[in-house]
């Protein structure tokens, strides 16, 4: 069985949703993040059901973010056959993500977040905080602005694209990427990324390079 998402639909690494975005006191960790979710499925992405749980959630895996086990609540979703095609990839023209991004500024760092206006239903279905999920964490930033062309995670975003081999070669899109972190060129001398406790925020390339200068990162290129 296949479902279609009719909306942004929340994917968490649990089958409790009520737990998740239904208690009084939301289960976060040391740091203050909702590390149950995952991210936030664009419209029009494409699930297989691996297993109904209970109520409206579902098992599911999906090529749009191919890690597991992951859930869904189905009311966010359509059901489809397996011939539906998967979600059109179209990447923005440049402008157009460089646009996005600096709208993007000030929003909150929301750990799982790639859909920055937040999504209403959460709070309709579970009676959970109206800005949950309004906000993006540094992968989602991006992720958010290509429309979801790009990879969600850091860990395959390292390995995405061509790399650059010295920093003198960036250009405006380029990512300064390591481990756990992406920040993005919005610009020749600046840089924009989402940072914990902080929120969508723009820095000066040179001093964010020396703010990471012991960090071991690398320069990609999206090809767009």
């Amino acid at each position: 069985m296949y479902c279609l998402a009719k909306k942004p639909t929340p994917i968490l690494n649990t089958p409790d949703f009520q737990k998740v975005f239904g208690s009084k006191v939301l289960p976060l960790d040391e740091q203050g993040l909702l590390r149950a979710v995952e991210m936030v499925a664009l419209p029009g992405t494409k699930f297989q059901i691996l297993k109904e749980h209970s109520a409206h959630i579902l098992e599911v895996k999906t090529n749009d973010y191919p890690c597991n086990p992951i859930y869904i609540d189905a009311r966010f979703t359509e059901h489809v056959s397996e011939i539906t095609p998967e979600r059109k990839k179209i990447l923005p023209p440049s402008e157009v993500i460089l646009s996005k991004l600096k709208k993007a500024l000030g929003q909150p760092y929301i750990w799982g977040g790639n859909w920055g206006r937040g999504i209403p239903e959460i709070s309709a279905l579970y009676n959970a905080p109206k800005n949950i999920l309004s906000g993006v964490d540094c992968s989602g930033l991006l992720y958010e602005a290509t429309n979801g062309f790009i990879p969600r995670n850091t860990s395959d975003l390292m390995h995405f694209g061509d790399k650059i081999s010295s920093i003198e070669n960036i250009k405006p899109l380029d990512i300064i990427i390591w481990p756990g972190h992406v920040i993005i060129l919005l610009e020749s001398y600046l840089v924009i990324e989402s940072l914990l406790g902080k929120g969508v925020i723009e820095t000066p390339l040179h001093d964010r390079l020396q703010q990471i200068a012991e960090k071991s990162f690398v320069i990609r290129r999206l090809s767009l």
